[in-house]
């Protein structure tokens, strides 16, 4: 039988290896959900006039949307970020009746029985869950993803068709091979919530990046921050370690003519190392979660996402169950740093800073 259209038994690597590309896997993903969790992949004809009834109106209301919609496809519109204005279920239901709802000037249509997503659109959905998504990145993979050159035959293979210019559908062979795989929306939702989880944390590390920077620029230099961390982990002082491993410091850490016992310099230095031991902290975090990133993604990941498909599907391995328990604990952890970092304000700090540095001058000056 000649090899045209796409297919497991010819193109399994093929597709495992776009899959395992994240700026495509996403396009192909979201177009998946949209098509098969939302619209149920046009299989019932009831849902697509109701959706149809609420885009011609002018002005959408709360209202409309209970009145036409049900409450599973109105959470699967809320999660996927199709309602420009809200951001979740909860707080939908918080809304009054005549409050208006935003779609954008561009959504989801249904034409001639086929599905069709903006790209504009399609990006937003996206990079709304996955910030580290591009403009540029996303349109390379688009256009990647609308003629992949087979791996065994002098022929293309459309993983997704563009519809007059700018609207895109996934290919009904693709989309019919990834319906075997079990619940591709669970397997996005994971990710997300790890990659939700992973953004706040770059938030709270970013601000104790920030106060560290007060005290002395160069101990968030990342060869600094490493053996800082080396430090703390042989449980040495952190100051007299880097000095032993030849990291020039200013005077200001140069403690033989300081007396210890000066509040001055006992804020300042307390303060100090608190930040720094609380960034180590955030370094065992990270490590983490890049350890659970590496089910589905990276140089070292466990498993091809066509597999990882499966594995959260049927909950091989315990892996959502893991997942979650791990995310628990991670975040109990980042509540108690973040608890620690909201007694610290920029301007007190650099007060601090200021103040000790005179104090410096002061002892210089004798």
């Amino acid at each position: 039988m000649e090899h045209t259209s796409l297919s497991m038994d010819y193109d399994k690597n093929l597709i495992e290896t776009i899959l395992d590309d994240i700026d495509m896997r996403y396009i192909i993903l979201f177009l998946y959900v949209i098509r098969n969790d939302l619209f149920k992949d046009l299989s019932n004809q009831e849902l697509i006039e109701s959706y149809e009834k609420v885009l011609v109106l002018d002005e959408i209301y709360k209202d409309n949307i209970l009145t036409f919609w049900n409450k599973e496809f109105i959470e699967i519109v809320i999660d996927l970020g199709l309602i420009k204005n809200i951001r979740s279920m909860r707080e939908f239901e918080q809304k009054d009746g005549d409050f208006i709802i935003r779609l954008g000037e561009e959504t989801v249509t249904i034409e001639n029985n086929k599905i069709s997503v903006p790209d504009h659109t399609l990006f937003l959905l996206i990079n709304k869950k996955f910030k580290f998504l591009t403009r540029r990145n996303f349109n390379l993979a688009l256009n990647k993803l609308k003629g992949v050159r087979c791996e065994i035959g002098n022929i293309i293979h459309p993983f997704v068709f563009e519809i007059g210019g700018y609207d895109f559908r996934i290919s009904d062979d693709l989309y019919y091979i990834l319906d075997q795989y079990g619940n591709i929306f669970q397997a996005i939702k994971i990710e997300i919530t790890i990659e939700g989880f992973y953004q706040r944390f770059l938030e709270i590390k970013d601000k104790i990046d920030e106060f560290i920077e007060i005290f002395e620029p160069k101990l968030k230099n990342k060869i600094v921050l490493k053996k800082t961390n080396k430090a703390i982990e042989e449980n040495k002082d952190i100051i007299q370690f880097l000095k032993d491993e030849k990291v020039e410091l200013p005077d200001k850490f140069n403690y033989d003519e300081i007396d210890k016992e000066n509040l001055i310099f006992k804020s300042w230095n307390s303060n100090l190392l608190s930040l720094l031991n609380l960034r180590f902290q955030m370094k065992q975090i990270e490590n983490k979660l890049l350890e659970m990133k590496l089910y589905y993604s990276g140089k070292g990941k466990k498993y091809n996402y066509l597999e990882f498909i499966e594995k959260v599907s049927f909950n091989e391995d315990d892996i959502v169950n893991n997942i979650q328990n791990a995310l628990i604990d991670l975040r109990e952890d980042l509540v108690k740093i973040n608890s620690k970092i909201t007694r610290f304000t920029k301007k007190e700090l650099k007060l601090l800073n200021l103040d000790y540095e005179r104090y410096i001058i002061t002892i210089n000056d004798d």
